[in-house]
């Protein structure tokens, strides 16, 4: 019986690992977007006119690329933002990023060589960007921009 018993405590504790989405472990507060950044806010408002917040959440501690702001906007667009309100990841889940916020060598590339398809997702990472597009090619890009290799 005490065998059974560890044994499920064991699963239990690995499927709540497998199933975690949260990259730093700590907790999440739902708050009002007042509460953002200035500069988050600033560039909702610039990019997003119009829209709503439908849930915005901050982390106890930041992810690894630095976000602790999670904000979900009524068009379906997640966008993760640092403290100081730096944008990290925008997904368009599937819809296209705004051009205006690519960075100029990433949008001229990707209208250069993929002309019909758009930016759903774009990420700030270590090296530079991974970028997805709307065929579900993800693109990776340095810290300048310029294309580096398609991601596999």
């Amino acid at each position: 019986m005490k065998k059974m018993f560890l044994m499920a405590l064991a699963a239990t504790a690995l499927m709540g690992a497998a199933c975690s989405d949260d990259d730093n472990n700590g907790t999440e507060t739902v708050i009002q977007a007042t509460e953002l950044p200035q500069a988050a806010r600033n560039f909702v408002e610039t990019h997003f006119p119009g829209i709503t917040y439908t849930r915005v959440e901050k982390q106890s501690k930041a992810d690894r690329d630095g976000s602790i702001y999670d904000v979900h906007l009524s068009n379906g667009f997640e966008i993760d933002f640092t403290a100081d309100g730096a944008w990290t990841d925008i997904d368009g889940n599937n819809q296209a990023v705004p051009a205006a916020i690519l960075p100029a060598s990433i949008a001229q590339y990707v209208t250069a060589n993929y002309a019909s398809r758009s930016v759903t997702t774009i990420e700030i990472e270590r090296h530079g960007y991974d970028v997805e597009l709307s065929n579900d090619v993800d693109l990776v890009f340095n810290a300048n921009g310029e294309f580096v290799r398609i991601d596999r």
